[in-house]
């Protein structure tokens, strides 16, 4: 009886012991005891803007080897949809190792510099719904052909500053894309934009748009039929007032009567 059981320890023992081994060798290499973390490894960033990869990882606390299973992309999301210039944002994870985030950006359409809290600040107008914001990861180049704009600012009562949406923008895109599109040499000529006497009041319609302009001459324009009224301040300009334009101080123009000159 010794025997039979001295033969069972020397045969079951060792083979116990290389089953265990066995066992933690394919828990290992299957993951089952240190389970993949899904490392984060790249970022696919788009966006139909400026804003940059280098700027959204800095806002979003991003760093690669971030696990990420752990990510709170909901919570990422709410972060980049209070930025003003971001319109909208998708975000998701795509396994094994990248997060893939793009965003819908507004597109500039005016430029103003703002006494916002005391201290000068520039913003730009959003050509789609007249959302006005600080500008990110823009540079001098990028504003440089935005038309600088007069405005009332508005803000919402909270507890962090934010712009309401200036009324009536398809208007003045409206006026724009014309000036640009087929009088280019005004719009080149054009100093601001003085839009303080319209009508914010919602669903209001704006009475009037000025043009300042380099030579100093103020050009009040009504917010209807804008290529006749361009065609008119085109001839007044470079045809019929071009050798005494210094004496002139303002035009009133409409679509239906003749433009109205007032001198210094």
């Amino acid at each position: 009886m010794g025997k039979w059981k001295t033969f069972l320890l020397v045969v079951f023992v060792p083979l116990g012991v290389a089953l265990v081994v066995a066992g933690v060798v394919f828990c290992k290499k299957s993951n089952i005891i240190h389970p993949s973390t899904n490392e984060l490894k790249k970022v696919i960033f788009k966006t139909n803007g400026k804003i940059i990869s280098p700027w959204l990882a800095h806002e979003l606390h991003i760093r690669k080897g971030t696990d990420l299973f752990s990510l709170n992309i909901s919570s990422m999301r709410e972060r980049l949809e209070t930025i003003p210039q971001i319109r909208d944002v998708f975000i998701e994870k795509r396994y094994p190792d990248a997060l893939y985030v793009k965003i819908n950006e507004c597109v500039p359409m005016l430029k103003l510099v703002a006494n916002v809290g005391g201290k000068k600040k520039l913003l730009l107008v959003d050509e789609e719904d007249g959302r006005i914001f600080p500008p990110i990861c823009y540079g001098p180049e990028d504003i440089l052909d935005l038309l600088p704009v007069n405005l009332t600012l508005k803000t919402k009562k909270t507890s962090k500053l934010q712009f309401l949406p200036q009324v009536g923008i398809s208007t003045v895109k409206e006026f724009i894309t014309t000036l640009k599109g087929e009088f280019p040499d005004i719009f080149q000529s054009i100093k601001f934009l003085d839009l303080r006497n319209y009508d914010c009041r919602p669903g209001a319609v704006w009475s009037t748009i000025e043009l300042h302009l380099k030579n100093e001459i103020v050009v009040v324009l009504k917010p209807q039929d804008f290529h006749l009224q361009l065609m008119k301040l085109d001839y007044l300009i470079n045809e019929k007032c071009k050798h005494n334009l210094n004496r002139i101080k303002k035009i009133t123009i409409s679509s239906s009567d003749n433009a109205i000159l007032e001198y210094k």
